[in-house]
């Protein structure tokens, strides 16, 4: 009897700690704000400079299917995350968090380094179709920015033109920036969404409702306030349009043409011309000599 409770007590203990390895991988969630590492609350506590250099991170989840990256702040899953100890995974990855634990997936992050007043860009490229789901309850619930520059700066700093891109086509925001207040209350640290549907569901922010790209997802902002300006933080050209060709605008001119004439092209015509005025020709020879 007594073996038989201590098989059973271990296999409780093993199943606890089991459960304890996934809640650690699973990403921030709705209802509950990044636990903050040592790493994100020095930074939060720290005087701004605006001579210093700064970083943004791009940021993302999608429900259902768990995808995501989280702050680089976050105690669990940010650049120290004591979930990636024992794997291969790191904050530079994108990830997806499963039954089996991290998994990594097919794409590239790009963050940015500020190091004085301009344009910057986040973003997650080469997707190829990563973020497609047969889970039609699956949707990007957040898109966002946050950085290591702390609150304390927020009269100082300003962020302004900020777009979001979904492989390459914009996508409509609102006109303020939407700053985070719960996370920013946590960490100490700005954060702006241009995507959150939790908020949008609480009426506090009017989220764009976003469809998976398949390729790419950018986020455009301009940084002020900073001592300096960075001459290659400049604002970035927009797509252009396809170039009209040419040489087929002239095909369908020579169409026009064409179409116009019945079909028949100029020197056609013109010999046509001569033809019928030598036929004129010869009947009124004809017609003066019976006279």
């Amino acid at each position: 009897m007594r073996k038989t409770l201590k098989k059973i007590a271990m296999t409780i203990s093993a199943s606890v700690m089991l459960m304890a390895v996934a809640v650690t991988a699973v990403p921030n969630i709705a209802d509950a704000v990044t636990p903050v590492s040592k790493a994100g609350k020095k930074a939060g506590k720290a005087k701004f400079d605006p001579e210093g250099t700064y970083h943004a991170y791009f940021g993302l989840q999608q429900t259902q299917t768990w995808i995501f990256r989280d702050p680089w702040y976050s105690e669990t899953l940010g650049i120290d995350g004591t979930s990636f100890e024992g794997t291969d995974c790191t904050f530079n990855d994108f990830l997806q968090s499963g039954t089996d634990g991290l998994v990594k997936l097919d794409a590239t992050v790009t963050d940015a380094e500020i190091t004085g007043n301009g344009f910057y860009t986040v973003s997650l490229e080469n997707i190829n179709n990563g973020l497609a789901s047969t889970d039609p309850n699956a949707a990007l619930a957040m898109v966002y920015v946050d950085t290591d520059i702390p609150v304390s700066a927020k009269d100082t700093v300003q962020i302004s033109d900020v777009k979001l891109y979904m492989d390459d086509m914009p996508i409509t925001l609102p006109e303020e920036v939407f700053y985070n207040w719960e996370e920013e209350d946590a960490s100490k640290l700005l954060r702006f969404d241009v995507v959150n549907s939790y908020q949008k569901d609480q009426g506090y922010y009017e989220s764009p409702s976003v469809v998976a790209p398949s390729d790419s997802i950018k986020i455009t902002f301009k940084i002020s306030g900073m001592a300096n300006d960075n001459p290659d933080a400049v604002e970035p050209t927009p797509t252009p349009e396809p170039e009209k060709d040419d040489a087929a605008t002239d095909d369908n001119k020579d169409d026009d043409s064409s179409s116009s004439s019945g079909g028949m092209s100029p020197a056609l015509i013109g010999g046509i011309v001569v033809v019928i005025l030598v036929v004129i020709g010869g009947v009124v020879v004809i017609t003066k000599k019976k006279k």
